[in-house]
């Protein structure tokens, strides 16, 4: 039978050293093999910023190029009084609004502002659309007018008339 052997105070120290130096060198070997092709989301975030920052430069270039289009289509809507829209005005600005509206299709642009143009053309359709129905209501109270002249004047002929029979028929009573 063999005797239980006991280690001295220091050779229990190197066992514990050595077997701690093995533990941190099969932890960074299993380390190695596992998060080798792991990509770091810090590796792409530089080339993230980078893309973000020229895809906001791109709208910027793009959004100084449309400013004026989407200036002079509010302008020439604010213009439009309360006389009929003429045909081939409104026809232009429709092709305006929907110029508007498609300023950013087929561009390579993808930054979320890009559909605040989708909501301006919107706007820009429902103003036309209330400075059409404006001047359509004006028409209508003028051509209203018109015809309460008329009927004005026709009731006082009537009156006049009335009063004429009515003056006949008190001097042939007399």
């Amino acid at each position: 039978m063999k005797g239980y052997t006991s280690l001295s105070q220091q050779e229990k120290r190197y066992q514990f050293w050595y077997l701690f130096l093995l533990l941190i060198f099969v932890l960074l070997v299993l380390s190695v093999l596992f998060l080798r092709r792991y990509n770091s989301p810090f590796s792409s975030s530089d080339i993230l910023d980078n893309q973000k920052l020229d895809q906001m430069q791109k709208f910027a270039r793009h959004q100084k190029a449309v400013e004026p289009m989407v200036e002079k289509t509010f302008e020439r809507i604010s213009v439009l009084s309360r006389e009929p829209v003429p045909q081939f005005t409104e026809s232009d600005i429709q092709r305006n609004i929907n110029d508007v509206a498609n300023v950013f299709e087929g561009v390579g642009i993808y930054d979320v502002r890009k559909e605040g143009y989708l909501q301006i053309s919107r706007f820009y359709k429902m103003y036309l659309e209330d400075k059409k129905i404006l001047s359509l209501r004006t028409q209508d109270i003028d051509n209203f007018n018109k015809m309460l002249s008329i009927c004005l004047v026709g009731f006082k002929d009537n009156t006049q008339k009335v009063e004429q029979k009515k003056n006949a028929m008190l001097s042939r009573s007399n």
